[in-house]
C-alpha cells in the first residue's frame, strides 16, 4: 500500500482519490500550507488533478515558489509527481509566454518534455484540442505505466496539453467517436478550412502521457485524464484508471517502498464537536432539493440558447444532450453522497477550507459539495430569461453564470460537484473496507 497525497487547493481530485483508494491505497488531500510544512516527506506519491476555473494559475498561485520547490524537491528526493491535464502542464516544459504570467512554474518544471499545443484560449497559453474520447497508441509497452494496456486505446482528454520530448508512453492516434474537437465547441463554427488541431497532433506524432525521473525520483505526466470515464458525469471507471494504479505499483517498485513518518494534514483534523452529526442530519434534505431543482430545470429543454451555435458541445454530444443527461443524474448522485456520507470519516463529509485560503475548486467534504450543487442550481433558475445570454463566441463564455454552465457545462458544474460528493462516499467505504 501506498500513501498517495492529492493537491487539495485547484481542480478536481474526486476522481483520483476514489480509483487509487479502491486499488488499496491510503489517499490524502493536501494543501499548500501542509506541503510547505514538509508534510509530502509521509507520501510516497504527489497527484495533481486538472484545474479548476483558473486552470494550470489557479493552482501553481497558492503554492507559490516555496510550495513549488517544496514538490521539486519531493520528487528529486525519491518521490513521485503524477499529473493530469492541467497538472501535467504544471511540470512540464512550458512556453516562455506562461512564465511571464505565472512565474512559479519555473520552481515546479519536472521533465523536459515541451508542451506541443501553445496557444491562446481560455486556459492561458494552451489551445485546446478538444474534449472528448481520444484513440492513443501505446508507445511503450514494456514501460511499467503501461503494463496490460494494448496497442490502442481510448482515453478521455479534456482541453489539455499533449508534448515533445521527454520519453513518450502513449501517442495521440485520432478523435473517438465520443470526441468534440474544440474547433466545433460551438457548432462547428470554428476557423474555415483549416484541419482540425488533433489531426495535426496525431500527425506529428505528439504524445499524451510522458514519463521520466527527476533526480532519485519519478515522474509521469498525463495530458489526458486517465481518472475520466466518458459519460456525462465522468465517473465510469474505464480501462485507464490501470494507468494511475500502474504508475503507483511502478514507485513502489522503484523506491523499495520505504517507510515514511505518519504526518496528520490539515484536512484530516478532527471535525468540531456536532459537525459530523449536523452535516449528516442535512444531507438528505439537501439532497431532496437537489433533486427538486434538477426536476423544474429539466423540463426546460427547448430554449434557443441551448442550440449547438449557443452553447458549448462536448464528449460528442449536444448541448441539449449533455442539458438533460446532467439533470437525468444529478438526482442519483447527490442521493448516493447523501445515503452513504455516515459509512466515511468525517472529513470527508464536513471539510472546507478557510474563506481566506484561495482555492479554485479542490477539495471539500460531501456536504459543501453538495451545498455549492445546490448553489448553482439555485443561480441557473434565477439567471434564466429567455434569448440568454445574448451573443456567444466561445464555448466558456459567461462560465460562471450561465444557467449552461452553472448545471452540466464542465466537471465544474453542478454535475462535477455532486459526482465529486459521490467519489467522496465511494473512496471513503473502499478505505474502510481496506482497513476491515
Amino acid at each position: 500500500m501506498a500513501r498517495v497525497a492529492l493537491y487539495g487547493s485547484g481542480g478536481a481530485p474526486y476522481h483520483h482519490a476514489a480509483i487509487l483508494a479502491q486499488a488499496g491505497h491510503r489517499v490524502s488531500f493536501v494543501f499548500p500550507p501542509d506541503i510547505e510544512d514538509g508534510a509530502l516527506a509521509a507520501f510516497d506519491a504527489f497527484v495533481m488533478p486538472g484545474g479548476g476555473y483558473r486552470a494550470m494559475q489557479g493552482q501553481l498561485e497558492p503554492l507559490g515558489a516555496a510550495g513549488c520547490r517544496a514538490i521539486r524537491e519531493f520528487v528529486e528526493d525519491g518521490g513521485m509527481y503524477v499529473g493530469s491535464c492541467a497538472g501535467s502542464y504544471d511540470a512540464a516544459t512550458v512556453p516562455a509566454r506562461f512564465l511571464e504570467v505565472c512565474p512559479v512554474q519555473a520552481e515546479l518544471r519536472l521533465l523536459g518534455a515541451r508542451v506541443w499545443n501553445e496557444g491562446d484560449s481560455p486556459f492561458g497559453v494552451l489551445a485546446s484540442p478538444g474534449i472528448g474520447e481520444l484513440i492513443a497508441g501505446n508507445a511503450a509497452p514494456a514501460h511499467p505505466v503501461m503494463a496490460g494496456m494494448p496497442a490502442r486505446f481510448s482515453i478521455t482528454h479534456y482541453n489539455g496539453p499533449f508534448f515533445t520530448g521527454g520519453q513518450a508512453l502513449a501517442r495521440v492516434m485520432a478523435a473517438g467517436k465520443q470526441f468534440t474537437p474544440a474547433e466545433q465547441f460551438l457548432g462547428g463554427r470554428g476557423p474555415q478550412g483549416q484541419s482540425l488541431l488533433v489531426d495535426r497532433a496525431a500527425a506529428a506524432g505528439a504524445a499524451n502521457i510522458v514519463a521520466g525521473t527527476r533526480g532519485a525520483g519519478r515522474v509521469v505526466l498525463f495530458g489526458s485524464h486517465p481518472e475520466f470515464g466518458l459519460t456525462i458525469s465522468l465517473d465510469d471507471l474505464a480501462i485507464t484508471a490501470r494507468l494511475l494504479a500502474n504508475a503507483i505499483d511502478w514507485q513502489l517498485a522503484e523506491s523499495g517502498a520505504p517507510d515514511r513518518p505518519d504526518i496528520q494534514v490539515i484536512s484530516e483534523r478532527p471535525v468540531r464537536p456536532g459537525t459530523l452529526a449536523a452535516d449528516l442530519a442535512a444531507l438528505p434534505a439537501l439532497a431532496d432539493r437537489i433533486t427538486e431543482r434538477a426536476a423544474r430545470l429539466r423540463e426546460r429543454t427547448g430554449e434557443p440558447w441551448l442550440d449547438e451555435n449557443n452553447a458549448m458541445s462536448m464528449l460528442g454530444l449536444t448541448p441539449r444532450e449533455i442539458w438533460t443527461a446532467a439533470l437525468d443524474r444529478i438526482p442519483g448522485l447527490a442521493d448516493e453522497a447523501a445515503h452513504d456520507a455516515g459509512a466515511v470519516p468525517a472529513a470527508l463529509v464536513s471539510f472546507a477550507p478557510p474563506a481566506q485560503w484561495p482555492v479554485d475548486g479542490g477539495f471539500h467534504g460531501i456536504r459543501p459539495l453538495l451545498t455549492q450543487a445546490e448553489r448553482q442550481l439555485e443561480q441557473a433558475e434565477a439567471n434564466w430569461r429567455d434569448g440568454w445570454p445574448g451573443a456567444v463566441s466561445d464555448g466558456y463564455d459567461y462560465m460562471l453564470e450561465s444557467p449552461y454552465h452553472l448545471v452540466a457545462g464542465s466537471y465544474l458544474a453542478a454535475i462535477g460537484q455532486v459526482t465529486s460528493a459521490a467519489l467522496l462516499s465511494r473512496m471513503g467505504r473502499a478505505g474502510t473496507a481496506a482497513q476491515a
